[in-house]
């Protein structure tokens, strides 16, 4: 499959140029919610996130593995058959930072969500689910061996060498009458809490915010925090589309480093 792409590597210094172009983030994304994803217990996160006292929902599937392979990268699949399904939240219970994502869903997107999270230890992953107001939340148990959120994480790099920001890699292709849009961020995800080889504290850099776009018109937003694994692979569905429809990514980080990625819808 060939995907024809641009990319295009900003900083914070050039994001006024973007906003002009038409680039900016809806202008009804919430601001990054700071105090929730800066929380270190559940209580905290999900009282900030506005999402405390969820109900139970079988109409919520969680697909991950009971004990993932990698701490570092568990991958997990969401499902929300929940009616007027809005956004999407991901939370690990035990991890020293909770707040894992929010993904905020407007059509054609549909309420499907993958990504892969680091697992501080043995943990109930809670995904909770906005739908006309009301909150639904379904629970799966995952088992760990080691700590996902303090040990290196594989770079991708043979040689060990740091993860770096880069181009995003977009696959989008129809399937049936959807598009499976897979993007792949090139990104350290550093959460504050891993240490270098010397056992100084690496700093944190980690994405906070992603913008998808289906010719020119914003479907999915979402908030990040520092339990995402090193370079992200995010994946969704959208209802319809044809060839060569445009797709835009883009991502902005705590460092105040953005990026925005093109590709066409293929066969």
């Amino acid at each position: 499959m060939q995907v024809n792409r641009r990319k295009v590597t900003i900083s914070a210094a050039v994001l006024a140029g973007l906003i002009i172009a038409g680039l900016k983030p809806r202008a009804s994304l919430a601001a990054w919610n700071q105090k929730g994803f800066d929380a270190r217990n559940l209580e905290d996160a999900l009282r900030a996130a506005g999402m405390a006292g969820a109900a139970p929902s079988a109409d919520i599937v969680i697909n991950a593995p009971d004990v993932p392979e990698s701490s570092a990268f568990v991958p997990i699949q969401i499902e929300s058959r929940v009616p007027g399904t809005q956004a999407i939240a991901v939370f690990v219970d035990r991890n020293p930072f909770p707040f894992i994502a929010r993904f905020e869903l407007t059509p054609p997107a549909l309420p499907l969500v993958s990504l892969r999270l680091r697992v501080g230890e043995t943990s109930p992953v809670r995904v909770i689910v906005e739908a006309g107001g009301r909150y639904h939340v379904a629970i799966k148990e995952v088992t760990v061996v080691g700590g996902g959120c303090t040990d290196p994480a594989f770079s991708g790099d043979p040689s060990g060498a740091p993860a770096k920001s880069g181009p995003t890699k977009i696959r989008a292709t129809i399937r049936g009458s959807s598009v499976d849009l897979r993007a792949l961020l090139a990104h350290p995800m550093e959460n504050g809490l891993r240490r270098d080889p010397a056992g100084k504290l690496i700093a944190e850099h980690f994405i906070r915010e992603l913008d998808v776009r289906l010719n020119g018109k914003t479907v999915i937003t979402a908030q990040i925090g520092r339990s995402v694994s090193t370079n992200p692979l995010f994946a969704f569905k959208l209802q319809g589309g044809r060839v060569n429809d445009k797709l835009v990514i883009s991502w902005r980080d705590n460092k105040g480093l953005a990026r925005i990625d093109e590709a066409a819808v293929s066969a």
